[in-house]
């Protein structure tokens, strides 16, 4: 039975209760203890429920971010009567997430501590119930506890506000981060159930493709099973799979324990592919745990067949020698992918969010996501999209942009969260690998004065490995992105990372820092893009829209405060830089700096994929910063908080077509070679036109042909003009599509630009 739905909260300040908060078991406690209540939602989390109930304004508008840290103090206490059976078998309370520190409460007895934000927290209350119950959780300030946990003086956070949050397994970005404000928010934000623990059941239950042969796959894995009867040889396993017209049926004979591993084969196999790579063939599979005879449990699951491979080398040199390259059932795949970031600086929202996130992600045309350290832990929901649609994931483990301890306590934790998320996740086919970290590794090796190896990082070189060797043995493993390897810091030559993260100046995009780096793989790039007028009218005050040099402006940044010299507070004169740098010209109203920083944004993502693309194999993936706002802000991302899109995203809608015609920055003699990029496990050809949109002329036309999962030069151009934009169109398989090419050098004519990307209708402005 669900706990969710309506509770009580009750909040205090730790300066005025905390002789005495960890004596209170009780409602009558809280009551006689004259603390202020209020009615709440579970999942939730206390800042929201403030919000519904008067108490404080809108976090997300004006400089309410800032308001939000004089909440960091409070202790809460959520209170939930509910009724049950005293007679339950096994009865169990499941929280699937609590934010962060807490102690749970059930009539007055204690019966469970809470210490991280990731994990769920079951608890078996056996004896405990009766007819009528009150549950009590007590979660106390997180930035509180964490001066109890001590840790030594070569840890240091990167990001500047968050040094407290090293030691404490919640969502790093709520410290604050670049792309998200510091509301350390606390609450029970996943759903709570009462159920009853079966006596039989499946513990584990994991399915991989261990090898693809002619004709054939050979899938391996374990289970874990927990078993009423003494003997297990009172028992059986049988596994069944059917995807379209393809079977496979399984049996263990009778069991000699509660743990074991399995091999079989599975003949004429239908694969799981990526997106455009092929069909996403799934078995539905059903395993039933049989004893005497006897169904006793059953376990359904989804079971896709592949098998993926990273072929990457330690690094790369000045010629490029070296490689980053993932291969799907031993086909070379090229990346085209964006990076997922909180949907909510309260995560109770991220389940409501999800849908339309998800949406926008298949429609930006990706076949992988990665989704970034400082983050939760997405919803199963997600996976099971991705599984469906075909779209990779890269996970990294919810750490970033640090030194992190390696003492003895904080080791466990890591120890216990891998194990637990490893095996929540791993059945998923489209799970395509594990990073140990946002950034740590170049955060040990480039931001410290000392130059620390992180490949003296016990968690991502001992800890991590080792879970990840009992419990997901094939996943494609990275200790870090960007990831610097111990034969990286012993090469003495030029070197370069064949995966890093594509900042640079964030100037013009244009800068010969995008074309001389030497990366085979972006797993992060981006560039700004100030959200339309309508959104930015619903965050920022009327009397503070404009000009941008104020404190709202600054605060809706990510700067933790209010001062034109606090961290991140850059981003607001970037966005304004990167138009002058464009256009040679300042805004002078919102609107229109919203819409040249849009077009400026556009321009830059599209030609960040484009380089990449028509360098294939020499590059093999971009994934671009980023597709979804967590907070109402002014970001890389391409699409605001409230689902408005910038012109950037359909941008890179036509830039990450499977099949698409761009053309290659000009050559030595000033030519454009017009290029056909196919993404599919498929040989395509169509025909072409290239229309001068500043003379209305055809420039160039013909017929086209390339090769599966392959590029190809098929035309020249001499540009005549210094500035227009070349309509590029093509037909394929009976369908049309276009994409443009912005000839010339900055500074352009915003007039000019306008003028002529209306008449190509690629000007698509959402909230103007």
């Amino acid at each position: 039975m669900t706990l969710n739905g309506k509770a009580t909260l009750y909040i205090a300040k730790n300066c005025d209760i905390a002789e005495n908060a960890f004596s209170i078991s009780t409602e009558n406690d809280l009551k006689s203890a004259k603390i202020e209540s209020l009615p709440a939602q579970i999942p939730g989390n206390f800042e929201l429920d403030m919000l519904k109930n008067g108490i404080i304004e809108d976090p997300f508008t004006g400089t309410g971010p800032i308001k939000m840290q004089e909440l960091e103090n409070r202790h809460l206490w959520y209170v939930k009567r509910f009724t049950a059976d005293e007679n339950m078998k096994r009865p169990q309370l499941v929280f699937e997430g609590i934010d962060t520190f807490a102690d749970i409460y059930l009539n007055g007895e204690k019966i469970a501590h809470n210490d991280n934000m990731f994990l769920p927290c079951r608890v078996s209350v056996e004896g405990k119930l009766k007819a009528n119950n009150e549950l009590l959780v007590h979660i106390y300030p997180p930035f509180i506890e964490s001066r109890r946990l001590d840790f030594s003086l070569d840890v240091a956070s990167y990001q500047h506000y968050n040094a407290e949050s090293l030691m404490v397994r919640k969502a790093a970005h709520s410290y604050g981060w670049d792309i998200m404000p510091r509301i350390l928010s606390g609450g029970i934000w996943k759903s709570v159930e009462l159920s009853e623990k079966p006596e039989n059941s499946f513990d584990e239950l994991y399915l991989y493709t261990s090898s693809l042969g002619e004709n054939r796959a050979r899938i391996a894995g374990f289970y874990a099973l927990e078993l009423a009867g003494d003997f297990a040889r009172e028992y059986e396993i049988r596994i069944t799979g059917r995807c379209k017209d393809r079977g496979f049926e399984w049996s263990s004979g009778a069991l000699w324990h509660n743990r074991g591993i399995l091999n079989f084969e599975i003949e004429n196999p239908l694969l799981w592919w990526t997106k455009d790579a092929g069909e996403q063939n799934l078995y539905s599979c059903e395993a039933v745990l049989y004893r005497g005879g006897a169904p006793a449990a059953v376990h359904k699951f989804k079971l896709g067949i592949r098998t993926i491979e990273l072929e990457k080398t330690d690094y790369t040199d000045a010629e490029g020698s070296g490689q980053f390259l993932f291969r799907i059932n031993g086909e070379p795949l090229y990346i085209r992918g964006t990076n997922w970031v909180p949907l909510d600086a309260f995560h109770s929202r991220d389940a409501e969010r999800l849908p339309k996130a998800l949406e926008l992600l298949e429609e930006s045309g990706c076949n992988m996501v990665r989704c970034w350290g400082g983050n939760v832990y997405p919803e199963d929901a997600f996976f099971d999209f991705c599984d469906e649609k075909g779209i990779l994931v890269w996970q990294d483990f919810a750490m970033g942009c640090a030194t992190y301890p390696q003492n003895e306590y904080f080791c466990k934790q890591m120890e216990r969260e891998t194990a637990y998320i490893v095996k929540h996740l791993r059945g998923h086919c489209a799970l395509a690998i594990w990073a140990g970290d946002n950034e740590c590794d170049i955060a040990s090796y480039y931001w410290t004065a000392d130059n620390i190896n992180p490949n003296n990082n016990k968690i991502t070189r001992e800890v991590i490995p080792n879970v990840l060797k009992t419990y997901d043995p094939k996943r494609v493993y990275l200790p870090s992105s960007p990831y610097v390897s111990q034969a990286f810091c012993d090469y003495d030559g030029e070197k370069y990372l064949p995966e890093d993260h594509l900042w640079g100046p964030r100037d013009y995009y244009k800068n010969p820092y995008y074309f001389t780096a030497k990366a085979h793989f972006a797993s992060e790039i981006g560039y700004h893009g100030c959200p339309s007028p309508d959104s930015v009218k619903k965050f920022i005050d009327k009397d503070k829209l404009w000009p941008y040099t104020n404190e709202q402006w600054l605060v809706h940044a990510a700067a933790m405060e209010p001062k034109p010299d606090a961290p991140y507070t850059y981003r607001i004169k970037l966005m304004a830089d990167q138009i002058e740098e464009m256009f040679g010209q300042s805004a002078n109203s919102l609107e229109e700096f919203a819409l040249l920083s849009q077009i400026t944004q556009a321009e830059a993502k599209k030609f960040f994929i484009e380089h990449f693309r028509y360098q294939k194999w020499r590059r093999t993936g971009l994934i671009w910063w980023n597709l979804l706002d967590g907070w109402p802000q002014f970001s890389d991302a391409v699409v605001d908080y409230y689902y408005t899109k910038k012109l950037a995203f359909s941008y890179i809608c036509r830039s990450q077509e499977p099949l698409c015609l761009m053309f290659r920055e000009p050559d030595e003699d000033n030519k454009l070679e017009l290029t056909a990029v196919n993404d599919y496990f498929a040989r395509k050809s169509g025909s072409f036109r290239v229309t001068d949109l500043l003379t209305d002329e055809t420039v160039l036309q013909g017929g086209f042909e390339v090769g599966e999962n392959s590029v190809r030069d098929i035309s020249k151009l001499t540009p005549e003009n210094n500035m227009t934009i070349y309509l590029i169109e093509w037909t394929c398989d009976g369908k049309a599509y276009r994409n443009h090419y912005l000839s010339g050098k900055a500074c352009y004519s915003s007039e000019l630009y306008i003028k002529l990307a209306k008449k190509a209708d690629i000007l698509q402005l959402e909230g103007f």
